[in-house]
């Protein structure tokens, strides 16, 4: 049965995968993204929010890692993996366009107690817009401990969307290490990703696997893992 639903994912995201090169390459698409980059701060944070998206995955695809956006069934598991401490701070790698972000406040995190960090800054920009009572940070994952500044001593869980599979291994070691570092021994990881096999060797090197669930209903389909830091 895993086996066969493993198969229909395969499928399902190589269909998809065709559905985005056929869309990148159509005219109006294109068009309609080289148009947002000329526009002006102001104008940009108008533009609809896929727009952002896409313009950002065509720029940048090895950080993006995908051609389309969480859906909100992918991001309401993620949150609903999120343990919830009226204390703790929860620090959230990569926030896009802020569907996972609004996941997680509909969940009951505080949004004092919400740090998205988002490394475009037009991204960033729409964020700050659409979560205004968030912290909203600009800059890499890889200086996590930096950018948090004295609030990296109140971390409890981080949640990554990062696309790492697709990062230099020098990238996704050091923000690996920087995750590990800021952790305490309670705290949790919830990573998701398009990988549905489950061969997360990065993470197992520096986490205990503690569970994961399955999102079919995302495009492409993912997968939630949930670790803890090793004793």
């Amino acid at each position: 049965m895993i086996q066969r639903n493993i198969s229909k994912a395969k499928l399902f995201i190589n269909q998809s995968v065709a559905r985005v090169r056929d869309v990148s390459l159509s005219r109006v698409f294109i068009d309609s993204i080289r148009e947002t980059s000329i526009l002006s701060k102001n104008e940009q944070s108008k533009s609809p929010a896929w727009v952002l998206f896409a313009r950002e995955a065509l720029r940048n695809p090895r950080t993006i890692g995908t051609g389309w956006a969480s859906s909100t069934r992918l991001a309401r598991t993620i949150a609903n993996s999120v343990p919830l401490d009226d204390d703790a701070l929860i620090v959230e790698l990569g926030g896009g366009t802020g569907i996972v972000t609004v996941a997680l406040l509909e969940r009951g995190i505080k949004p004092e107690n919400l740090i998205s960090i988002e490394q475009s800054a037009s991204l960033a920009d729409y964020l700050r817009q659409r979560c205004p009572k968030i912290r909203v940070i600009q800059g890499d994952a890889l200086h996590l401990s930096d950018l948090l500044g004295e609030d990296v001593h109140r971390v409890k869980a981080i949640v990554s969307g990062l696309p790492f599979r697709s990062l230099p291994d020098i990238v996704k070691h050091g923000i690996i290490k920087q995750i590990d570092n800021i952790l305490p021994k309670d705290g949790s990881l919830v990573q998701f990703t398009y990988d549905l096999s489950g061969r997360a060797y990065i993470f197992t090197k520096h986490f205990k696997y503690i569970s994961h669930k399955m999102v079919w209903g995302n495009l492409p389909p993912a997968r939630v893992d949930i670790y803890h830091p090793k004793s």
